[in-house]
Order: structure tokens, then C-alpha cells, then sequence
């Protein structure tokens, strides 16, 4: 009986009776005759959408500074933060979807072309997506929408976990054809008959008299059917679902695509040969994950668009993990969402991002102040005056609040300028064509130690690659340059700059006419165009001296045109080395307040250490929990902790085969009726039974196979 049951509640007589006779010819109290109970309709969702409507846009930040951040400063991270980080996102979508557009129209041209074609064979799509098949999720469901719209099939995609065997794999693809569609309920069942035969879930007649009854409109006898990770689905499995398909082909027209890691050859060689005659398919290549990614970091981390900068360090962990884990990139697009919040959630000095109009100096407060001047960047920048000798400049910054709010406010174009200049320099380097660094590797390269080409303090090798060119190739590098200012990049964002650069090209333009009246007059003269550090101005003098042949390198006469052609090579460096040259971004002043490079946070969460983070939280579950119960403990053990922890104590005590018997023991000897607990023993052995099976569960312990009444211990910490 119920606890909190009345135990004086009276009973009627029909509480006692074994059965009712249910008459549809009777009456209520009211007089009225039953009936068929009116359908409930579903309220949950509308409740749900007017709780959405009624609350606010999202949690509010927390005041930071100890709580002596103001709410105009609080709600103006918050503003940031949703400002920024979406332009980000339809950006990085844009990208994700248009990476995938060839594949998309090559595989609905195919599928268009193989529906007109007789062939008696299958339609199969070979789909190429390399070994990160975890990323190719949005790939099929652009498929989907593609060939649901183009060629009004109905789109079913498979993975190996949905379907272990033929049974339930015919169940996903029925039950996924004949799903209806948006404006209804999603969990309303179809139920298929004809002619007062109903018929089973896993038989695909079903889907045929499905399709067969949709209106004329709707009415399609296509079903696309894709495997996701085929790879991983058994290969008698695919067999079954190919066969069975071939022998309905005159009913209901099935294509099926499959998504290849390896190799059509590898995949061919699983199936049997008399399946595989079964099936007319192409092969399709994916983008690779490689250059989507290196597409996303153009357009979401590097380009203009971009609200904060991800430091160097972070960034190359991210990239490292994409290469290392075969992550999807999903993930990196999570991860740079939350280097995002993080930044405007827990730095107060973010407000500064905020645009000249909408940060006052009144919102500034003291406590803004008095952490910029805690900044390594503040230190760097009054270190630096002082040994500028600019001893007016330092103390001011360190004293007086309103010459260093002026400097704070005159930082955002000084941002702006630095980023837009640091853009234009790796557009160069990459229009040089003489970088073999990919442009990840070079912006990473840029921001860690900035830009570089002269001998001694070089950070990106061109001197030497210049110094080797031909008047051929002296003349198309220029004309590089040239498109490169004159387009700028549209997956940066950023604009062509010819206006802004006119002493620049002026001074390419007067080297490449030098040049080409070089090649002239050389072509007159009969001779090669070279300069002293090309291979063709070196030879190899032997000289006899004492019966012994020595060797030595000795350069060839030059012309007058030869050293022209050496000056404008120098000339070229001497101008490239002026233009590119850009400091590392931790020479700016206040680059904290735009640039995060937090590995901690990061590393928490998307690498999180699970068996030191489970270990500590039961040996010390007050550090969590914060509860009084568990306070006294101090990281040792005592009946009022949970029962878990109660289990992980006694379990680093033992050995790696655990007596359960001597388990329960040594648990109820400490909170059995005899403690300061006194647990009743069922109470005890139900709390017992589900510690140690959330042990099993945070993979502790598993069933001994030696002795059956033991667990045997997984890990040593």
C-alpha cells in the first residue's frame, strides 16, 4: 500500500468487483449516453513555444569584477557576443554547404540521367568521403534536401547502428519513406492497408502501397536509399538489402548510395560477385576535410569578419587535434564557438570590442582601468617608454585614468589598421607562389612571430626563393602581386587595396618595365638574362698545383644587363621585405581585450581528463556536492558520503579481484544499523546494488570470469 494513502478512506462495492460489463446503451450521472471519448489534443509544444516567447533572449552574463561590473557593461558583452558570433556562423554554413555543391550536382545529374536509362541494374553511387566519415553528416542531409526537391524521391539514410540485421533495416527504410510530412504529427504512426489487409512493419509491400496511394501530385515510386558508413554495415547484410531491392526494381524504383572511406575496389571486394552485377554505379570524390577546414579558418578565423582573433597557440591546438583525432569539423566549428563565449562571458574587458558609438567613457569604471594596468601588454608598453626616454608618456599611462582612457579608445582603429595590413601581407605571400607553408601554417606563423623576409630575421623563407628567379618568372611574380592588390580576397573578406598602395605599385611597376626592356636588349645581344645568384652565373675552375687538381666555385662574367637584373632582384626584396614586414601580435597594445589564447578552458572541455575528473569528484564529492554531510570527511571516508564514494574508497583498498561478499561486508559494517547512519539492511543493499553498479557504469569494475562471485578491478589510480 501506498504510504501516503488514506488508511481511513471508505470503499465502494464496485472496488471489490473482478470485471464490468461496459454498456454502450447506458447513461452518465448527467443523463448523457457514452460515448467515444473526446481526442485529446497535444498541448506540450504550444506551452513550449509561449514559455519561449515570454522568456528572455537567453541567460544573462554574470556581473563580473566581483560583482562591481555594471549592468550596462553586462548586457553590453551579452550584445556583443550575439552580434558577432552568427555572422560567424552563416559564414562558416555558407562554406560547409558550398564545399559540397559539385559533389551534390554531380550525384543528381547521375541519378537523373541513370532514371532515363534502362539498365536492369541497381542505380549506386559510390560516394568518396575519405577516412572522416563523423564529418560528412551535413554532406547527406544537403542530399537529402537535394533529392527530395530534384527528383521527388523519397531519401532514407542508413547507418550500421540503426540496422544490425535485415529486420530492423527494413523497418528504418519503411518507417523513413512513409514518414508524413512537417505540418503533422511526427509521432502519429502510418498505417498501411489495403483492401482490409494490414500489413507489417518490416514488409515492403507496405512502402509499395504506400506509394501507390499518395495523390497524383506527390506520386512517386523513387526511393533513394543511403548508406552513411557502409563500410561498417556486415556484408551479408548488404547482400540481403541488395538483392531484395533488384528483385522489387519493377515496382518500386530503389537507387542507394554509398559513403566509401577506403577505396570501391575494397568496398566491391566485400560484396559478392553476383551482387555486384547487380549494381550500375559512379564514383564520386568529397571535398576533404583538409581543405574545407583550411576554407573555415579563411573565412570564420583569419578573415575580416571576424569579432576576436584566436590566438596562436590555441589555434594550432586546434588544428592539431582536427589532424590528429580525425575530428569532424563540427567540432572545430564548437570549439571556435566556445573560445567565442568564453571570451565575452568571462572578460570584463571585452566591452572595448564595442564600436566607438556604443562604448561611452562613462561606462568605463575604475575597475576596468585598474585591470588593464595589470595586462602584460600595459607592462610591455610602459617598459618600452621608459626606455624610449618617454618618461611623460609611462607615467601618464600608470597614473593618470583619462590620458589612459584616450589611449584605450584610439587602440580600436589601431586594431583595425594592424589586422587589415597583417590580411594584405599573407595575401602577398601567397600571391608570391613561393611559400610552400599552407595558409593556416603561415597565419599562425604571422601572428606567433610575425612577418619577416630579410636574411638575419627571416620568419618566412623568400629571400632565398627570389634570389633564384628568371626574368620569366621576375615578370609573373609582379603581375601576381598586381592581381592580388587588385582583387584582395574574398574568402578573407578583404577588399582590393590599390588606392592604398600607389607608391607600392608604382615602384612594381617601374621594376617589371625595367625588366622587360632587359629581355629586350638581351634577346638583341644573343645572350641569357641571369643575375649573380642564379646557377648559371656559377662555374667550376680546376687549377693544378703540385701534381694535385683542386676545385673551386668562381663566378662568371657578368654583362651590364646581368647586373641590372641582380639590382632589381635586391630592389625586390629591399620592397617586399618594407611592405610585408608586420609584428607578432603580442606586440600590440591591449591585445587581450581582442585575442584569446586560453588552452585551459579549452582543454577542460573538449579534452576533459574523465578518470582523474571521476576519481576526484568521489573521493572528495564535498568539493561538488557542497553539502554538510560530506564536509567532515576531508577526502577521506565516512558513512555520510554517497554511497558511490563510500564504494570508490573501499575500492582503492583492494586488490584487482574484489570479493563482493567482503564488499557488502565492509559497506554495511559502516552504515548498517549499528552506525551513526543506521540503514535498515534491504535499504543498505539496495544503495549498495546501485553504487556498485554506477562503478560498473564509470568503468571501475567488471564481471570476473574467473571467479563468479568477484569483479575484477579495470583501472590503478
Amino acid at each position: 500500500m501506498n504510504e501516503h494513502e488514506d488508511i481511513n478512506a471508505s470503499f465502494e462495492e464496485d472496488d471489490h468487483r473482478a470485471a464490468f460489463v461496459f454498456n454502450l446503451s447506458s447513461k452518465d450521472d448527467s443523463g448523457k449516453p457514452y460515448g467515444r471519448p473526446p481526442k485529446r489534443r497535444r498541448t506540450a509544444r504550444e506551452h513550449a513555444t509561449a514559455l519561449q516567447k515570454d522568456s528572455p533572449s537567453g541567460p544573462a552574463f554574470p556581473a563580473l569584477f566581483g560583482g562591481a561590473e555594471s549592468p550596462e557593461c553586462v548586457k553590453l558583452r551579452k550584445d556583443l557576443f550575439e552580434t558577432a558570433w552568427p555572422v560567424l556562423e552563416n559564414r562558416i554554413q555558407h562554406v560547409l554547404r558550398e564545399a559540397n555543391r559539385n559533389t551534390l550536382d554531380e550525384v543528381t545529374s547521375f541519378l537523373e540521367q541513370a532514371a532515363e536509362a534502362d539498365t536492369g541494374k541497381l542505380t549506386a553511387g559510390f560516394i568518396i568521403t575519405g577516412p572522416n566519415i563523423a564529418s560528412q553528416d551535413l554532406l547527406f542531409e544537403q542530399l537529402a534536401e537535394r533529392l527530395s526537391t530534384a527528383t521527388r524521391a523519397r531519401f532514407v539514410r542508413l547507418r550500421a547502428s540503426e540496422a544490425p540485421n535485415l529486420k530492423a533495416a527494413l523497418k528504418k527504410i519503411i518507417r523513413d519513406a512513409t514518414v508524413r510530412g512537417a505540418d503533422e504529427e511526427e509521432d502519429e504512426g502510418v498505417e498501411i492497408t489495403q483492401g482490409g489487409r494490414k500489413y507489417l512493419d518490416y514488409d515492403i509491400e507496405a512502402l509499395h502501397v504506400f506509394l501507390t496511394q499518395q495523390p497524383q501530385q506527390q506520386q512517386s515510386r523513387r526511393v533513394v536509399v543511403a548508406f552513411q558508413d557502409s563500410e561498417a554495415f556486415d556484408s551479408s547484410l548488404l547482400t540481403d538489402l541488395i538483392s531484395l531491392f533488384h528483385s522489387w526494381r519493377d515496382r518500386i524504383q530503389f537507387d542507394v548510395l554509398f559513403g566509401i572511406a577506403t577505396s570501391v575496389e575494397l568496398f566491391q571486394a566485400r560484396l559478392v560477385k553476383s551482387t555486384a552485377r547487380q549494381l550500375y554505379g559512379a564514383q564520386f570524390d568529397v571535398a576533404q576535410v583538409n581543405s574545407v577546414l583550411e576554407t573555415v579558418i579563411k573565412n570564420a578565423v583569419a578573415g575580416t569578419h571576424a569579432g576576436i582573433r584566436i590566438g596562436p597557440s590555441l589555434l594550432r591546438s586546434l588544428v592539431e587535434r582536427q589532424h590528429n583525432q580525425v575530428a569532424g569539423i563540427q567540432i572545430f566549428v564548437s570549439s571556435l564557438k566556445y573560445a567565442y563565449m568564453c571570451h565575452f562571458y568571462a572578460n570584463p574587458l571585452s566591452v572595448l570590442l564595442a564600436e566607438q558609438g556604443r562604448l561611452p567613457r562613462g561606462l568605463l569604471k575604475p575597475e576596468h582601468l585598474e585591470a588593464i594596468r595589470t595586462l602584460d601588454s600595459f607592462r610591455n608598453q610602459a617598459e618600452a617608454a621608459v626606455e624610449a626616454r618617454q618618461l611623460n608618456h609611462a607615467q601618464s599611462l600608470i597614473e593618470d585614468d583619462e590620458y589612459l582612457v584616450n589611449k584605450i579608445l584610439e587602440q580600436g582603429q589601431k586594431r583595425q589598421e594592424y589586422l587589415l595590413h597583417l590580411l594584405r601581407a599573407i595575401c602577398l605571400v601567397e600571391a608570391t607562389g613561393l611559400c610552400s607553408a599552407s595558409f593556416t601554417d603561415l597565419y599562425i606563423l604571422a601572428l606567433n612571430t610575425g612577418i619577416n623576409i630579410d636574411q638575419p630575421l627571416r620568419t618566412v623563407s623568400l629571400e632565398d626563393a627570389l634570389k633564384r628567379l628568371n626574368p620569366d618568372e621576375f615578370v609573373s611574380l609582379i603581375d601576381r602581386l598586381f592581381g592580388a592588390i587588385r582583387t584582395g580576397s574574398p574568402e578573407l573578406g578583404l577588399d582590393g587595396w590599390e588606392s592604398d598602395a600607389e607608391e607600392f605599385v608604382h615602384s612594381l611597376t617601374e621594376l617589371r618595365d625595367e625588366i622587360d626592356g632587359l629581355r629586350e636588349r638581351s634577346k638583341s645581344n644573343r645572350t641569357t638574362l641571369k643575375s649573380k645568384y642564379s646557377a648559371q652565373s656559377r662555374v667550376m675552375r680546376t687549377t693544378v698545383v703540385a701534381q694535385k687538381v683542386q676545385l673551386s666555385q668562381d663566378t662568371a662574367t657578368l654583362t651590364e644587363e646581368d647586373k641590372a637584373f641582380t639590382n632589381a632582384i635586391d630592389a625586390l626584396i629591399m620592397l617586399l621585405s618594407q611592405d610585408l614586414q608586420c609584428d607578432p601580435i603580442d606586440n600590440l597594445f591591449l591585445h587581450e581585450v581582442w585575442v584569446f589564447d586560453s588552452k585551459v578552458p579549452y582543454r577542460d572541455v573538449f579534452v576533459p581528463p574523465l578518470g582523474a575528473t571521476f576519481g576526484r569528484a568521489l573521493s572528495r564529492p564535498h568539493d561538488y556536492l557542497a553539502c554538510a554531510c560530506c564536509g567532515k570527511a576531508n577526502g577521506g571516508l565516512a558513512a555520510t558520503l554517497p554511497t558511490t564514494a563510500i564504494l570508490y574508497h573501499l575500492y582503492l583498498e583492494a586488490g584487482a579481484l574484489i570479493n563482493v561478499a567482503d564488499l557488502w561486508s565492509a559497506y554495511y559494517a559502516l552504515v548498517g544499523e549499528e552506525s551513526n547512519i543506521g540503514l535498515e539492511e534491504r535499504s543498505a543493499l539496495v544503495c549498495f546494488y546501485r553504487g556498485l553498479a554506477e562503478l560498473r557504469m564509470m568503468g571501475f569494475v567488471k564481471q570476473s570470469k574467473k571467479k563468479a562471485d568477484h569483479i575484477a578491478k579495470l583501472k590503478w589510480l
